[in-house]
């Protein structure tokens, strides 16, 4: 996609780290440093890495690339890692770059991850990490300076605030900004979508970027493998608790005969939830034989992470997720029982 940001390719160059912030940035455990301490820190630094979670997505990566171009501006050396490949719908962040592995260097920042394990093959640097940003209520401040904004309907609103203190916004930040809270407000439609949420969205607009051609690139764009996997799984609907509760498979089957990937599977779990009387909806995917990744999403009156937390996993209120291992029957039933528990207590 080339219709928003020039290459912003990574540079991988070493040099040493000054700790001197850390004589001044003490804090209390589960506690965020302010923002104007946070931005002194990052203009102390010479080499910062970033790093993002896991099969990442819209928030991760618009967060950690317009940080990114804010700081080269201030002359900083930045690279941005991930253990997984980025989705070619994302790319455009990236420079056109799938691949965004490379060796940490200076400054570790983690940037809308919830805990070290969701950096992947990072996560030993992602528990030294020296700053994390992040807007998950699981976070546990893993970082020596945190600052964690549950309110906040995406990471990147807590970078647009960052910015005011690093200075001015290029078109190509603002973009990768705008990206990562539209995505994950679900293009402001998701219940984490704010006042402040169009707020910023109305700040990032004012550098004049393309914005609508940026949304129909993020939202309007559908591959024929995405309307043939969404038929396949809209196939496997089950309706439980009077339509309240809905379950949705995406099998290993699925995924070869269509050749689905990441973009094509990103918004299907939020299918099942927009039919009407449903409170809560599970899509199971089949990542491996009798391995699969759990969607939960929920229109507000159960709290999805919590019940994903039962299971190993966790999230926000309305949208969450979890590993499970077993005979797709026999782990249906165990979520839908779980489902039932959870509605009996608030109806």
């Amino acid at each position: 996609m080339q219709i928003l940001l020039s290459n912003m390719a990574c540079i991988s160059m070493k040099s040493s780290m000054n700790w001197g912030w850390m004589a001044t940035g003490k804090k209390q455990m589960n506690q965020n440093n302010a923002l104007p301490d946070i931005a002194a820190f990052l203009k102390s630094q010479d080499t910062l890495t970033l790093f993002c979670h896991v099969r990442p997505d819209g928030d991760t990566l618009g967060s950690a690339f317009g940080l990114m171009d804010l700081l080269e501006s201030l002359g900083k050396r930045v690279k941005v890692l991930c253990a997984d490949p980025v989705s070619p719908r994302y790319r455009f962040l990236s420079g056109g770059r799938a691949d965004l592995l490379g060796t940490p260097e200076g400054a570790l920042v983690c940037i809308d991850i919830a805990a070290p394990d969701m950096a992947g093959a990072y996560a030993a640097f992602a528990k030294q990490a020296d700053l994390v940003i992040d807007h998950h209520a699981t976070n546990p401040y893993f970082g020596k300076w945190n600052y964690i904004d549950a309110a906040a309907g995406a990471t990147g609103e807590i970078l647009v605030d960052l910015a005011e203190e690093l200075g001015p916004l290029s078109p190509r930040a603002a973009a990768a900004f705008y990206t990562a809270i539209a995505t994950d407000t679900g293009c402001f439609k998701y219940g984490n979508t704010t006042r402040a949420t169009h707020l910023k969205a109305a700040r990032l607009m004012e550098t004049e970027f393309d914005v609508a051609a940026l949304n129909r690139w993020l939202f309007q764009t559908k591959s024929q493998a995405e309307f043939e996997i969404n038929r396949l799984a809209m196939e496997t609907l089950r309706f439980y608790a009077g339509g309240r509760i809905v379950t949705m498979l995406i099998s290993r089957e699925m995924l070869l005969q269509t050749a689905a990937g990441a973009d094509e599977l990103e918004s299907i779990s939020s299918l099942p939830i927009q039919i009407e009387g449903a409170v809560v909806a599970a899509t199971f995917k089949e990542a491996e034989p009798g391995q699969y990744k759990v969607s939960l999403r929920t229109n507000g009156l159960l709290d999805g992470g919590k019940i994903c937390a039962l299971f190993g996993g966790g999230g926000h209120r309305m949208a969450a997720g979890c590993s499970m291992r077993g005979a797709y029957e026999t782990l249906e039933a165990c979520m839908v029982k779980t489902l039932r528990q959870e509605l009996e207590k608030v109806q």
